[in-house]
């Protein structure tokens, strides 16, 4: 009898932790693209002008998931493998609970990516071996892993106000534009954020709140408030040797988007400064104002689109002031289920008081179809660059790229 007792006990765990994963939904996807193309290009005016490409292929996106609902709480679980550079393992959990009229989103994400520690010096070249602890300031500097807990943000919003708090993208840099396949569109900052025309901003530890005026019209207050390092606005680095050991960063900024007709016209306005929060008094500081506009038109089959940006840092070091500022215009052009991309952008970019700006001019234009299940596209871009100075490394760039792309996601 005691035999049967325990049997059914173990029957009646298991149905316990059976059933509920029989509620989740799981899924496999992935991504695979292949390229050809043909680049020219001439570092400045002085030099030759020198050919690459070739076919090459890319497998990303190899994603596991399930999602899961009950009642008014639902998560979903991922595990993702891609690669950057180096082979990034993401799991993530997000979830969303309802109570009452308010709906709260979060998620949190690791990067379990830690292919092990190896031996810089000659004696001790061999991978996770027991010989290897004595070297190990070099494992220091040879292991790959996460840093820190993961930063991330909470939105809670009713519908009509949507309040998020944390690391996230507060408000837009109001990028309306579209490029081709290929390589010509300008970058605010392409070694680094790789940002498009509009506001320097990224993601930021801080609060915004949206309200919903209407259907067509909303706007996004936010204010950042933070030490976290080489962070104005998610986007602008310190300029004044600031540390996050002594400085702290705060700012503000202001966000609308309205729908006017067949037109949509977003604006983002911010300003933010570093300050020394030691006590010491120190005067170095970091000023950033950034300003986007980005007007997108739908007209049936022609879609217009402009975007803009004005962005200005100011400091006490001896640059003292740099100013990025740029226009895209272009439109798409749907043929039925293809599409036609035609681009132009500009850039102004000047590193100092003293520096004459460096211009960016870049020109794109692809076709997309499909080929059965299968993406593809084929664009054509250029970029030039002329310095005012005529002595910068990259007066006289010039760059064309022909690109054709097939992507298959399945």
């Amino acid at each position: 009898m005691k035999y049967i007792a325990k049997m059914m006990l173990a029957l009646l765990a298991s149905v316990t932790l059976v059933i509920p994963a029989y509620a989740w939904d799981f899924g496999a996807s992935g991504s695979m693209k292949t390229t050809f193309n043909s680049t020219s290009t001439k570092k400045n005016k002085d030099a030759d002008a020198a050919t690459s490409g070739g076919f090459s292929s890319e497998g990303s996106n190899l994603v596991l998931s399930s999602s899961n609902t009950d009642g008014d709480h639902s998560a979903t679980f991922s595990y993702k493998a891609d690669w950057d550079g180096n082979l990034d393992q993401l799991i993530k959990v997000a979830g969303t609970k309802k109570a009452g009229k308010w709906t709260a989103t979060a998620n949190v994400e690791y990067n379990l990516d830690q292919p092990g520690c190896y031996a810089h010096s000659a004696a001790k070249a061999v991978d996770n071996t027991s010989g290897y602890s004595a070297d190990n300031g070099s494992a220091t500097v040879g292991c790959a892993g996460q840093t820190g807990e993961d930063r991330g943000s909470i939105t809670l919003t009713d519908g009509t106000m949507t309040i998020v708090m944390g690391e996230a993208a507060h408000l837009s840099v109001q990028d309306m534009s579209s490029d081709s396949a290929a390589a010509g569109a300008v970058s605010m900052d392409v070694d680094d954020d790789d940002l498009g025309v509009g506001a320097f901003v990224d993601s930021f530890h801080g609060i915004s709140l949206g309200y919903k005026l209407s259907d067509t019209m909303s706007v996004t207050l936010a204010y950042q408030n933070s030490s976290d390092a080489n962070d104005i606005l998610g986007a602008q680095e310190y300029a004044d040797g600031e540390t996050n050991a002594t400085h702290g960063t705060s700012g503000f900024g202001l966000g609308a988007s309205l729908a006017a007709g067949p037109a949509t016209v977003g604006i983002t306005v911010a300003n933010a400064s570093t300050k020394d929060n030691s006590g010491a008094g120190a005067s170095s500081s970091t000023k950033l104002s950034a300003m986007g506009l980005g007007v997108k038109i739908d007209l049936g089959d022609i879609d217009p689109f402009i975007s803009y940006g004005s962005n200005t840092t100011t400091s006490n070091d001896a640059a003292g002031e740099s100013k990025t500022g740029g226009m895209e215009l272009g439109l798409t052009y749907a043929m039925g289920s293809d599409s036609v991309v035609v681009y132009y952008g500009s850039l102004s970019e000047q590193s100092s008081k003293t520096d004459k700006a460096t211009a960016v001019t870049g020109i794109e234009v692809g076709y997309n179809t499909s080929v059965g299940p299968a993406s593809l596209s084929i664009g054509y871009g250029s970029q030039t660059k002329k310095d005012d100075d005529g002595t910068g490394d990259g007066d006289g760039y010039a760059m064309t790229d022909i690109e054709v792309a097939m992507s298959l996601s399945f």
